[in-house]
């Protein structure tokens, strides 16, 4: 199922958001990534029991997707304990693409997949997210 969730929500999620992998993001480039949503944004939402087998997949199968991305256990774990369902959105700008989990009423970033521009723009304590 799709949502339209505001550009406005989808900023104070990010903004707030107490996920490590969010967190080791630079502020230039969440503003740019900001700037770069539209006014209304579809996000998927469904059961997370349904996105574990396919994310686990990926990060077994495909080495560039896992080794060029942070935050992969944070976002098991989050797969792992979340009791709603969840959005998934992706977002990106500067280089930087974000695979953002949301509870379900879109208003937190529960986990996030982060792919900087390169291996040399990873910040300090990503690969331990």
């Amino acid at each position: 199922m799709m949502v339209e969730v505001s550009r406005e929500r989808i900023e104070g999620a990010l903004r707030a958001s107490s996920c490590e992998a969010v967190k080791k993001v630079p502020r230039e480039a969440l503003d740019l990534i900001v700037d770069s949503l539209e006014q209304a944004i579809p996000v998927g939402m469904g059961p997370a029991a349904k996105l574990t087998p396919t994310y686990r997949h990926r990060y077994e199968s495909i080495k560039e997707f896992r080794e060029e991305s942070f935050g992969w256990r944070g976002f098991f774990d989050a797969l792992t304990e979340a009791k709603e369902p969840v959005g998934l959105l992706a977002v990106r700008g500067g280089g930087w693409r974000m695979i953002l989990l949301m509870n379900e009423s879109s208003d937190s970033v529960i986990a996030s997949l982060v792919r900087p521009p390169s291996r040399a723009d990873w910040p300090e304590g990503a690969g331990a997210t």
